[in-house]
């Protein structure tokens, strides 16, 4: 939700908005939709390279196969006004929770078009089977709008980055190098791009760690990770424009022990993302998530000596990720919540004459 040039038209008050689903990356939709992200991203995220129209493609409609992205986008007199997106897991246990974002600028907002793409896309999880929505609102405005729809507050969460520049590299390299003697018998291995063959499996069942990370309130349930969801995200990252940056760590007895991930973009490479860091439950309490999270950042800057910032979210009640972060040098760039409620609330609430 971009802050608009002085020159740009505010929509006219009971302006009726055509509203439409736009399901591939060319012609006029993508463009409304690519235009709309740009003016939310310009205010959320000030400062930030602006997304690129392959990365933006492929997150809309490229998605792994165990994932549903569907978009909408809301037009006034042929000018993009607003943007709805739902994003969902086919897991088949969490299938019926369904993230929904709705994305008005603020030139055109005041004027109902949020609730009018909610009353359009909300039937559409409904009669999919979906009961349950979720979103991260990131200002007033979005989180006014998720109690309008019936949602509450369920987790708190915190954005927060890391300036390479500021980075303390003898704490670094402390890190690392101090990591065997306190974890003796233990490796790191890793790479970057597509995981090889060997390390699939692997890489899942370090993943699993993140089955215990902290949901708060949120009505989800954490799944495992299988082989071939590891194969399907390498892909999706790839379409989307980024190296895939992993480090895993092996037990004495050569089993996953915590893996650490970061995906660096080839199109934008001053600002790396944070994937998921996480140490399996019987090899905690021997630092290994500072080993991998030093390790794997080394492994990323080695790839791309560009990167000037790494961004991570957290829950903030992950407080033990949130001593190694901030450790590191990680500050507090955003805070905000996720709502969630029935959806069935929210449809009364849009359809409401």
């Amino acid at each position: 939700m971009g802050t608009p040039s002085q020159a740009e038209p505010q929509t006219p008050p009971g302006a009726e908005p055509q509203i439409v689903e736009v399901t591939v990356a060319d012609g006029t939709g993508f463009e409304g939709l690519l235009a709309v992200r740009l003016a939310h991203d310009s205010e959320i995220w000030p400062g930030d390279p602006p997304v690129p129209a392959a990365e933006l493609a492929a997150e809309l409609f490229a998605p792994p196969p165990d994932r549903r992205a569907r978009s909408w986008l809301a037009t006034v007199d042929g000018r993009p006004v607003a943007a709805a997106h739902t994003r969902q897991h086919l897991d088949g246990v969490n299938d019926a929770t369904v993230r929904l974002e709705v994305t008005t600028p603020p030139a055109h907002r005041r004027r109902g078009l949020g609730r009018r793409l909610a009353g359009v896309v909300l039937p559409v999880l409904a009669e999919g089977g979906a009961t349950s929505v979720y979103g991260w609102p990131m200002d007033a405005a979005g989180e006014a709008f998720c109690r309008h729809l019936g949602m509450t507050e369920r987790q708190q969460d915190s954005c927060n980055r890391l300036r390479i520049a500021d980075l303390d590299a003898d704490q670094q390299r402390a890190w690392i190098e101090e990591a065997p003697a306190r974890a003796a018998g233990y490796r790191l291995v890793g790479w970057v791009g597509a995981t090889p063959d060997e390390w699939v499996e692997p890489l899942a069942r370090a993943l699993d760690a993140m089955v215990d990370a902290p949901v708060d309130q949120l009505d989800w349930q954490p799944q495992r990770v299988t082989a071939a969801q590891v194969r399907a995200a390498d892909r999706a990252v790839d379409g989307g424009g980024y190296d895939m940056v992993r480090t895993l760590a092996l037990a004495p007895d050569g089993s996953a022990a915590g893996m650490s991930e970061l995906m660096v973009s080839r199109l934008r490479p001053s600002l790396a993302r944070q994937g998921d860091t996480g140490v399996v439950g019987p090899h905690r309490g021997l630092r290994l998530g500072r080993w991998l999270k030093a390790g794997n950042l080394r492994r990323a800057l080695d790839h791309q000596p560009a990167i000037e910032v790494v961004e991570t979210f957290n829950a903030t009640s992950n407080a033990h990720m949130t001593a190694i972060n901030e450790a590191m040098g990680f500050r507090r760039y955003r805070t905000f919540s996720t709502y969630q409620g029935p959806l069935d609330r929210a449809l009364a609430v849009v359809t409401r004459t």
